[in-house]
């Protein structure tokens, strides 16, 4: 007779929905899960789970087996004599009840570092690599919140202690599972933050890389006001060497968040008639990037067209060859002149090398310069949702052997085509019918602060539900997210922030283009990334704009191969220009029919029906 304690039990649902990708390392964990027969079992099944330990591809091995051994040392998980057997009678099993209780505590101290031997995690654009030189901090622990708007609170000297401790992702509030129709928390909220800045990121350009915030932010750095950001999905990043801070310094970082109704800027329709919620709060990752004088610069805070970053694009693809072409933009952000190298390494899904590039440049003080590099690659390994292969971009700045920078881009070689009446082709073969559904971000109690663990499990189920495409509705969502449809093979259709909401104000539409300029830039190096929809969904917007976004697609991205742009075929310029058009099953079969491929965004019965979210036939 085998007994399951609540807290096996409860070890393995956590272990099974939190992170359903570990699922080698979930069998191995069977071990702190499993009634123990006796003590000399338990040493031969623990020796094998430290020997596949070892085997974790993670700088962190030694750290996990020295928490291990001393925890269990400390804690006297390992039980000395003739072990414990099993019985029928429950009173006999006082003994293990308390072994799997410490078993359970060990287990919870262990799933982090698990998490992450396990799990890559891209900052700011970026898989860290090793060794680059580049340093990077998770910041999410540690805040002090308060819900609530409070005089003074970016102050350094005022007095957070009462207000509650929280890690981000972080919702303002707990919800109930459905929380549409207006229910949730709206207005101000305040973090606070104290850290000093490491040792080690002496002679590093020091910033704060937010993935999103909710709705309006300010933030404050010791007690003065350094930026302010509209928007709620798309990320920002706040200078701190600019601002003068040093390596020990103690430092206090205030973020005001607002995710009130707000009319000018994206989405800008009221809550109260909106299909989803704007669940307020710093709901996605923070990260502490320390780079050097000379770097890679960020796509975003770039800011130029087509530009800034690492841009992989690709060219001349078939199952024998394909071309593939780098661009890395390098600023020198020193007070004297630099000569470097900027060295890029394709390789496979394995690490190992498959093609290596390098060239020198000269920066000058504050100068800019962006290095265009080609590989080529024989018989590539084709990126498709049955197939979904990675190679990995690895790109370094070195000054002689002396690595500055660097960082990993993972890319999937891939050839899609909208071939109008013939449908759509990948890699020279006819697709077939793309099925998939729509993607809101919210989760029950959470609202949007969803973990990376359960971005990766919404894709993984969908995929699992014989999904290939998914449209992320209606706004940019996590990068976990955006990284887990490139791992899974799912294809996904990207769309600016925006539903049934049009604002004549010019500045608007300047923002709704900023959004996509923005997007694009954050997204373009995903396999994933099938379609933009730069538009704002189900809006009666003026011809020019919907011309200006199909535009701004196409300059973002001027090269062969670039995600098609899709909108309303009944929407103004729509069906004259536009690469894919959005219609409803039956619009092929009209007169008037489009010439281009027509895709159905959304098909189901009360689809925007608050009160028929649990309806068997709802779909979308």
């Amino acid at each position: 007779m085998i007994i399951l304690f609540p807290e096996v039990k409860f070890i393995d649902y956590c272990w099974k929905e939190a992170m359903p990708s570990y699922a080698d390392v979930r069998v191995w964990m069977k071990i702190f899960v499993s009634v123990l027969e006796n003590t000399s079992t338990f040493y031969k099944k623990l020796a094998i789970f430290l020997k596949k330990i070892k085997s974790f591809p993670s700088k962190d091995n030694g750290l996990l087996q020295k928490h291990l051994h001393l925890y269990s040392k400390q804690q006297g998980l390992f039980p000395k004599g003739n072990g414990y057997k099993r019985a029928a009678d429950p009173s006999s099993f006082s003994d293990t009840v308390i072994i799997m209780k410490k078993l359970f505590i060990l287990l919870v101290c262990l799933l982090p570092m698990l998490a992450q031997a396990q799990m890559e995690t891209s900052v700011a654009g970026f898989i860290p690599l090793s060794g680059s030189g580049r340093i990077v901090y998770n910041f999410n622990p540690g805040w002090r919140f308060h819900r609530g708007d409070i005089k003074g609170a970016e102050a350094v000297q005022f007095d957070d202690t009462a207000w509650q401790v929280v890690s981000t992702p972080h919702s303002v509030e707990l919800m109930p599972a459905e929380a549409s129709g207006c229910r949730n928390y709206q207005g101000v909220a305040w973090y606070r933050k104290h850290f000093v800045i490491p040792q080690d990121m002496r002679g590093k350009e020091v910033s704060l890389h937010f993935e999103a915030a909710m709705g309006k932010q300010v933030v404050y750095l010791n007690g003065r006001k350094v930026q302010e950001h509209l928007g709620g999905y798309l990320p920002f990043t706040v200078q701190l060497t600019e601002q003068g801070v040093q390596p020990g310094d103690s430092c206090l970082l205030a973020v005001m968040t607002d995710n009130s109704d707000d009319k000018n800027f994206p989405p800008g329709k009221r809550q109260y008639t909106l299909d989803f919620a704007y669940h307020g709060g710093i709901y996605r990752d923070v990260w502490m990037i320390g780079k050097s004088s000379v770097a890679i610069t960020d796509a975003l805070e770039a800011d130029k067209v087509a530009g800034g970053g690492v841009f992989v694009h690709f060219d001349h693809i078939s199952e024998k060859k394909a071309d593939v072409y780098v661009n890395t933009e390098v600023h020198n952000s020193g007070k004297q002149a630099r000569s470097v190298t900027v060295e890029t390494i394709l390789a496979d899904a394995g690490d190992a090398p498959v093609r290596r590039a390098s060239q020198q440049v000269k920066l000058q003080p504050g100068e800019s310069k962006t290095v265009r590099q080609q590989l080529t690659v024989r018989n590539p390994e084709l990126w498709s949702p049955d197939s979904p292969y990675l190679y990995r971009i690895q790109s370094r700045v070195k000054a002689g052997r002396e690595t500055l920078d660097g960082g990993v881009t993972r890319v999937g070689i891939r050839k899609a085509e909208f071939k109008e009446q013939d449908g759509f082709w990948l890699n020279d073969k006819p697709f077939g019918q793309l099925v998939g559904a729509n993607r809101h971000q919210d989760f029950a109690y959470v609202g949007n602060a969803l973990p990376n663990s359960q971005q990766w499990r919404d894709a993984k189920r969908l995929r699992d539900a014989g999904c290939t495409i998914i449209r992320v509705a209606h706004y940019p969502q996590d990068p976990a997210f955006m990284d887990a449809c490139d791992e899974l093979g799912l294809f996904v259709i990207v769309a600016t922030p925006g539903w049934q909401y049009w604002n004549k104000d010019p500045e608007f539409a300047k923002l709704v283009h900023k959004n996509t300029r923005e997007m694009i830039r954050r997204d373009r190096n995903h396999p994933s990334v099938l379609m933009w929809e730069p538009i704002l969904n189900e809006t009666p917007y003026p011809r020019d704009f919907a011309l200006e976004a199909l535009r701004i697609t196409r300059e973002e991205f001027p090269y062969p191969g670039r995600p098609v742009a899709a909108a309303d075929v009944h929407s103004k310029g729509v069906a004259e220009n536009y690469d894919v058009v959005y219609g409803w099953p039956g619009d092929d079969e009209k007169a008037d029919r489009p010439k281009q491929c027509i895709f159905t965004r959304e098909f189901g019965e009360n689809v925007d029906d608050w009160y028929a979210h649990n309806n068997n036939n709802r779909a979308s």
